[in-house]
């Protein structure tokens, strides 16, 4: 293993699954692709987002104070590139990218129609984060395809790998290392098995 003080970019971590961040604000409706982002909480249900300033849906989840987190399959990862790769502020990414939204349930900002899972958030805290500024929204409400989950996520979701690159995995390679295997484990270990 290499040791480096610094790197360019801190992309080590990737894979990472990306989610396209949806929000409104008045007549402007906005998507961008997001590879930072997490489950925060169980209770209350909170979502975090890390967004550039430079971003323009940024400034609209500032003044919307919501926002949608939409999960995407393997066969949509152009369209995450390419609503990653391009401003709201430039174009108008619904109509040039022929994008399918309905409504939120319970928020303003829209969800795509063919994601397999999304949560609609309120705003409830950010943070500047360095370079980003990290939302986390409350979840409110929950829209997913119940065939992409049996009961685990049996679909082919997208994931970022840098650099402008994009992976999925082969779902039938799950493995299951439950408590039990852990306690059976830690019993050898403590017995001097």
């Amino acid at each position: 293993m290499v040791f480096a003080e610094n790197l360019e970019k801190y992309n080590l971590h990737y894979p990472a699954n990306v989610a396209i961040i949806c929000c409104k604000y008045e007549e402007r409706t906005n998507l961008m692709a997001a590879a930072w982002h997490t489950q925060l909480s169980h209770d209350p249900p909170l979502y975090g987002v890390s967004v550039s300033p430079k971003r323009f849906t940024h400034d609209l989840i500032l003044v919307s104070k919501e926002f949608t987190v939409n999960f995407v399959r393997f066969d949509q990862s152009r369209f995450a590139a390419f609503v990653g790769k391009t401003s709201g502020r430039d174009i108008d990414k619904i109509n040039v990218f022929e994008i399918d939204l309905s409504d939120g349930k319970n928020v303003k900002a829209p969800v795509l129609k063919n994601a397999y899972a999304a949560y609609e958030c309120k705003l409830v805290d950010f943070r500047k984060t360095g370079d980003h500024t990290f939302f986390v929204g409350k979840i409110v409400g929950v829209h997913y395809d119940p065939n992409a989950f049996s009961p685990f996520l049996n679909t082919t979701p997208t994931l970022y790998l840098g650099s402008d690159m994009y992976v999925t995995f082969d779902p039938s390679t799950k493995r299951l290392h439950d408590e039990k295997q852990v306690k059976e484990y830690l019993s050898k270990w403590v017995q001097g098995d």
